[in-house]
């Protein structure tokens, strides 16, 4: 989860990031797409396998669940 959560910062920080000339938009989306693939997935795994955790829980309901 530590690893998901370290991901996921950094897409979400990526997502908020705007891009001044194409060069700097290459950048980014390859940054989206290593960052951000797949997490929507991985959120609700976790979610499921930790949903008898309340402080796990609160901890993931902080993440939108669908940026893909």
């Amino acid at each position: 989860m530590v690893a998901f959560i370290a991901r996921r910062d950094r897409c979400d920080h990526v997502r908020g990031e705007e891009a001044d000339d194409p060069a700097r938009a290459a950048v980014l989306a390859r940054a989206l797409e290593r960052n951000c693939r797949g997490t929507d997935a991985d959120l609700a795994r976790l979610k499921r396998r930790h949903a008898g955790n309340p402080a796990v829980r609160s901890r993931l309901d902080g993440y939108d669940p669908r940026i893909e």
